[in-house]
């Protein structure tokens, strides 16, 4: 963790459910090995997500939970696990089909005044999902999590990244090399893709990783990008990434290549 806080990295983004409900606890462990790291970095973690697992034998079928009860018991958990009094940001993992936002707003509310949670946000979540929610909740949704990159360009193209920026919400991008497929995949879409990075990662004197993150982090929304990896270099290479400015035809030429057509 030391070495993330000397390039930059302060954030942590988690999950109650993250390895089989493990990871918090893990991660708990590490800051109790080291007290000074929980002051100097920022815990994201999300809720509603209930998997089917043999540490819950009572759950039968997966399912979503935004009940204001499974909401608080989650963050408390959390911060069980991770001996902290409070999390920075919590979001809602996952749209829930049975949501009820009132129950939501309260559960945010007596988080967020019992000072546990500071700030809100979602993930997964389409516009009219956020609408919905933020219609009832006083805590402001700042953060919308979701799945972008150059192997999923749909939220560029749809009305994701522009709701988003009409409404002052900061996009996170899970997954921004398409959870490795980009540079791993056979498909022709990935080798087209690998081939038009080795070129404008020859341009800039990067690598072709650096490029795929430079052109989410070039987007005037101001994309936060989530690495998601727990290789040291390819997280270095997501904070290098940022110095890389593309033209606006490099970044057009990589979204053709992620569509397969030019822009009309």
């Amino acid at each position: 963790m030391n070495m993330l806080l000397d390039i930059g990295v302060d954030t942590v983004d988690l999950a109650d459910i993250y390895g089989d409900y493990a990871a918090t606890k893990l991660f708990g462990e590490v800051l109790k090995a080291d007290p000074t790291l929980s002051k100097r970095i920022q815990i994201v973690t999300k809720a509603d997500i209930v998997l089917l697992s043999e540490k819950h034998p009572e759950v039968y079928v997966q399912h979503y939970d935004t009940s204001a009860e499974h909401i608080i018991a989650s963050v408390e958990q959390s911060l069980q696990d991770l001996g902290r009094d409070y999390i920075d940001l919590l979001l809602i993992h996952r749209p829930d089909p049975f949501m009820d936002p009132l129950e939501v707003s309260q559960a945010f509310d007596e988080l967020y005044n019992e000072g546990k949670v500071h700030a809100f946000g979602v993930s997964n979540f389409m516009p009219y999902h956020h609408s919905l929610l933020s219609k009832y909740t006083k805590q402001p949704l700042l953060v919308n999590q979701i799945e972008i990159s150059l192997m999923h360009p749909n939220p560029f193209l749809d009305s994701q990244i522009p709701y988003m920026m009409e409404n002052d919400i900061t996009p996170m991008a899970w997954s921004p090399t398409g959870g490795g497929r980009l540079f791993t995949s056979e498909e022709q879409k990935a080798i087209n893709l690998r081939l038009a990075l080795g070129v404008i990662a020859h341009n800039h004197n990067a690598t072709a990783e650096q490029i795929a993150y430079a052109w989410l982090l070039n987007h005037p929304s101001n994309i936060v990008v989530v690495a998601g990896s727990s290789n040291f270099k390819r997280v270095k290479a997501a904070v290098e990434a940022e110095d890389i400015l593309l033209d606006r035809q490099e970044w057009f030429y990589l979204l053709q290549q992620a569509t397969g057509e030019s822009v009309p």
